[in-house]
Parts: structure tokens; sequence; C-alpha cells
């Protein structure tokens, strides 16, 4: 809902405000056109409730109140993305719901990068398991001379003993599938407690 504007600026800091919030919401994908009109409404009450002054400045108070559109959509954005993926078990969602959870705030950050090292985790379970038929000396579970273990994908494996030998290709898979279920699955928790 646009007012209609009598000050050429004032309609000029509308469009721009609202081209910002529009720009963040398109990076969403759907249910952007709802809260984009009630972000209007909201700021086109604002106006009218405000005393005295220009529309100008009636709108740059209502703008201010609200805040630069970052800083409260992205973790609208960010909470969005992850339930979406969280229903989907979408990769590539969760991934942008993360990014956009890390810059929206030092807790969000701190619970982002948790998830996004556990994803990590995942993707070196299933790079084993696809690296093992091609590079098997270098992927598995070895023990080393010294006695030390390795696991994953060790680049130095000479005089290791593998342990699992093909075994690591279906224990990778199990792992990747588990662990993708448990981070998806707690990032819903995690997301229907707040």
């Amino acid at each position: 809902m646009t007012p209609a504007f009598a000050d050429p600026a004032a309609r000029r800091r509308w469009d721009a405000y609202f081209a910002e919030v529009g720009r963040m919401l398109a990076r969403a994908g759907s249910e952007t056109a709802e809260l984009r009109g009630e972000l209007e409404a909201h700021v086109a009450e604002s106006m009218v409730a405000g005393s005295g002054g220009s529309e100008l400045e009636r709108l740059d108070l209502a703008l201010s109140r609200l805040g630069e559109p970052a800083h409260y959509l992205r973790p609208l954005i960010a909470d969005q993305l992850i339930e979406r993926g969280t229903r989907s078990y979408s990769p590539s969602t969760i991934a942008r719901g993360l990014s956009h959870s890390v810059l929206a705030g030092s807790r969000r950050t701190a619970i982002a990068l948790g998830f996004g090292l556990g994803y990590l985790l995942l993707a070196i379970f299933a790079g084993m398991a696809i690296l093992k038929p091609l590079w098997g000396e270098h992927v598995g579970l070895f023990r080393n001379a010294d006695g030390t273990v390795s696991a994953g994908i060790v680049v130095r494996s000479a005089g290791s003993q593998e342990l699992l030998g093909w075994w690591s290709i279906p224990i990778a898979l199990l792992l990747t599938g588990l662990l993708y279920i448990a981070l998806t699955m707690g990032l819903r928790v995690l997301r229907h407690r707040r």
C-alpha cells in the first residue's frame, strides 16, 4: 500500500527504501509480497500517526523507527530459508539460511557456524564414499607405523595399514545419511524452540 505523495523527495525515499526491501526479500524466495505489503502498511500508518512536519520528515521518522532493512530482514529471511530447507531437506536452501544467520548476529553466527561445521563433516563423509573407488589407497581409516590412527582422505598413506577396506564406503554413506538427518532435524527443533 503505497501512499499518494505530494512531495517528490518523499516518493523517491519511499521507492529507494522499499527497493532495498524488495532486493532482500527476493533472496528469500516465496511469501515475500505479503511481508512487503505489511511493511508498507506499517510505514504508511506510522506516517499518518506522526505529528507535524513535512511528508519527507514524517517518512524519515517512520523509516528510522523501522530501521535498516538488513537489520530486521536478515533474521526473518534466515528463519524462513532454514524452515523451508528443513522441511524439504534441501542442502542449498539450508546453506543460504545459515549464511543469512551468520550475517544476522553473534548468537546466530555461533549456531550457524556449528551447523556449518556439521554439514562440512557430512560433505567429507560423502567425499570419502565417492573417492574410495577412485583413490582407494588414500581414503579410509589408517593405522600409521607409529601407532596413530588417521581417518578420511589422507595424502600420505604409504606404510600405513588400511583398517576398513571397502567397508569404508557403506560406513561413510551411513554416517552421511545419519548426520544429514540429525543436523536437519536439529535445525528444525532449534527453529521451533524460538
